[in-house]
């Protein structure tokens, strides 16, 4: 590890956005209009070209349906919206809101709330020149009130390039005034190696980490991983990296028998464990048996003596199970959500709860459409699921009773902007 990380840990506590309550006091640059009212969830709507974010209230009613754009232009910034955004895993529980921008743009920006003011931007590498390099983030993750992580997907491959521009790895920048601090955390020990069929004979290629979404939990940050080559040719077994901030270590979770494990998220309810999708690796691409014998889903527990393997679900298991992997949300320790994709042909997307010690697999919500269903979000306070629907230009409303869910309504998020809903966060 590249750093002395003798720094104060916000330990045990859970990092969420500060949400629906209180107020905030007026700081940073004057950017956005100001919110009316404090954002329950955030509404994230692509084309892939462009990004829209809205903002909603507790009852999930429009505050504004297009806070931020690509089109929105303000002080202080190297870039505006792209059309490959996410938001953090977690928000942080301080009032701002940040907004992570990933391939060939690569910045972090992070505004107050309710306010619209700009904390700062900050792009997740040095100066590359003309070398194409693209760090890739992929998440913030908030330790402290001067230390975040983001995972930098993709690898540098000069030689002589600086820590700042290596990537593969994860990149501190400091929130309170979104700079980097120049500290990083090699990933690159948890590189192996794969074999490539060729005409000739199986040619072993390096497999990079390729960090992707993450989870604290007390000193402990686990990194889903995909483990793919530079190429995409070839993958590793699936891994989750774990990267103890007290202990100064980083070490791996090996998931046997799955692949690209690169979407880790939390578990309501259980704040030791995390959930993780492994959505699978074949070469030729979108081969259906190869995918279904590396996909699956973990469940991991992070306690004092380490990190363990509780669950593994694999879609592998029974013939009859539908490859359920994308777009994977938490109930509880022992029920999932998840989309199986559509072929385009005669099946599409469905969304499905998951019972992983039964393998059991209830639809939940049938699209019109094919890779159109994004990432929901679960309330488990209001226990209402919120599902972006690209087909049919909305964010369809389920209710759970306790037993299933029931549709009770659908949102349209700024339907003249012609950019589909594709991910729904929960910031409380």
């Amino acid at each position: 590890m590249e750093r002395d990380l003798k720094f104060n840990l916000l330990l045990g506590v859970t990092l969420a956005f500060a949400g629906c309550n209180g107020s905030e006091s007026p700081s940073g640059t004057a950017a956005l209009t100001p919110l009316d009212t404090m954002p329950c969830y955030a509404v994230v709507s692509s084309d892939f070209s462009s990004s829209s974010i809205a903002m909603l209230d507790e009852s999930f009613d429009l505050i504004d349906e297009s806070w931020l754009s690509s089109g929105t232009t303000y002080p202080g910034l190297v870039a505006t919206l792209s059309g490959d955004v996410v938001l953090p895993t977690r928000q942080a529980d301080d009032q701002t809101f940040s907004v992570i921008d990933r391939f060939l743009t690569d910045v972090v920006t992070q505004f107050f709330v309710p306010s619209g003011n700009l904390n700062g931007q900050v792009r997740t590498h040095g100066d590359i020149g003309d070398s194409g390099f693209s760090s890739n983030p992929q998440d913030l993750i908030v330790v402290a009130s001067k230390s975040a992580w983001v995972p930098r997907y993709d690898s540098n491959f000069d030689p002589d390039a600086s820590g700042e521009n290596q990537g593969n790895d994860l990149f501190e920048i400091d929130p309170t005034d979104m700079t980097p601090t120049g500290a990083r955390i090699d990933l690159s020990s948890l590189n192996t190696t794969a074999f490539v069929d060729a005409a000739a004979a199986p040619i072993e290629v390096e497999v990079l980490a390729r960090p992707s979404r993450g989870v604290l939990i007390g000193s402990t940050i686990l990194v889903g991983l995909d483990r793919i080559s530079a190429a995409f040719d070839a993958a590793g077994p699936g891994m989750v990296a774990v990267v103890d901030l007290d202990g100064e270590s980083v070490d791996g979770v090996e998931l046997r028998d799955l692949a690209s494990c690169g979407r880790v998220v939390p578990v309501p309810g259980a704040p030791g464990k995390v959930a993780v999708a492994c959505v699978g690796f074949s070469n030729p691409f979108n081969d259906e048996a190869q995918l279904r014998a590396s996909s699956g889903v973990a469940i991991l527990d992070v306690t004092a003596d380490g990190v363990t393997t509780e669950r593994i679900w694999r879609v592998s298991s029974d013939e009859e199970s539908k490859r359920a992997v994308g777009s994977l949300i938490a109930l509880d320790a022992e029920r999932v959500l998840a989309v199986s994709s559509g072929n385009f042909v005669d099946t599409s997307d469905t969304l499905y709860l998951i019972d992983l010690p039964s393998g059991t697999q209830t639809p939940v919500h049938v699209s019109a459409g094919s890779f159109t269903i994004g990432a929901s979000a679960w309330d488990p306070d209001s226990e209402m699921l919120y599902v972006p629907d690209a087909a049919a230009n909305a964010v369809i409303e389920l209710a759970w009773d306790g037993q299933s869910f029931t549709e009770v309504d659908s949102t349209q998020i700024a339907p003249g902007l012609g950019l589909p809903p594709t991910q729904v966060y929960l910031l409380n």
